[in-house]
């Protein structure tokens, strides 16, 4: 992979009278889910940026799209079907599938509760 240096535009700041809508208990509740732990800084920049998108979204509601025709699907502009044939193969055999588990046990993935544990 090549180190390489990207110029992004900076996002224009938000008018202050966009009430905000995401707060850090939001962010850190939502990191607790996805078991993910963030510093102090990344908690305000998340909570910030997750802010700044849904202003976006609130600037975008105001567009008058009252003459713009809904696209109901992406591949209607395609005359062609792009996808592949839905075609059966043989199965990947249950002892190679569970090979590499860390724990397996009668043909299934053992993995750790976690719906009890939030």
């Amino acid at each position: 992979m090549h180190n390489e240096t990207r110029s992004r535009a900076k996002a224009p700041r938000l008018p202050n009278k966009i009430i905000k809508m995401v707060t850090r208990e939001n962010i850190e509740h939502i990191a607790k889910l996805a078991r993910l732990d963030f510093s102090d800084e990344e908690y305000e920049k998340l909570t910030n940026d997750m802010n700044n998108v849904l202003g976006y979204i609130d600037q975008l509601k105001e567009l008058d799209v009252s003459t713009v025709e809904p696209l109901e699907n992406l591949n209607e502009a395609e005359e062609k079907n792009v996808f592949r044939k839905d075609e059966s193969a043989p199965c990947l055999p249950v002892e190679e599938a569970l090979k590499n588990a860390p724990k397996a046990a009668d043909g299934y993935f053992l993995v750790p509760k976690v719906i009890e544990q939030v």
